[in-house]
């Protein structure tokens, strides 16, 4: 086989590998969530209760939570195939969870009692960004 030849076949290979490997991850995660605008809460015992997701592409499977001043709990999960994440809200000291990695959960519950925006970050992503509304 020319050289040329042996370049051609390694770029299909190559393409071909990538393209595999691409389509496999699609379909090895299809349980996770997909990102919404705006999560409002369910209420259990008079707690606001968030399911939150750190997802694959940085982002959380929401953008803003809905809350209304009072104890609010964020059950806070990172998706199987995701790097690892964390939920903090710098300016509630008590809303932040340990770093998780793909597949872990934890839940973490506070209380606020000013309205505001509080906003929420991962501090391992910095773009990885959403918003506590409480009205």
């Amino acid at each position: 086989m020319s050289t040329a030849g042996r370049r051609l076949a390694v770029t299909v290979i190559g393409a071909l590998v990538l393209a595999t490997a691409g389509a496999g991850c699609a379909a090895e995660h299809p349980n996770t969530p997909k990102p919404t605008a705006v999560l409002a809460p369910t209420v259990a015992d008079g707690v606001q209760v968030f399911p939150l997701v750190g997802l694959a592409d940085l982002r959380f499977s929401a953008a803003t939570l809905n809350a209304k001043p009072g104890k609010i709990r964020v059950d806070f999960s990172v998706a199987d195939g995701s790097a690892s994440h964390n939920f903090v809200i710098p300016k509630i000291p008590a809303a932040r969870t340990d770093i998780l990695g793909a597949g872990a959960s934890q839940s973490v519950t506070f209380t606020v009692t000013a309205p505001g925006d509080y906003p929420v970050i991962c501090t391992l992503h910095p773009n990885m960004s959403a918003t506590l509304h409480v009205a």
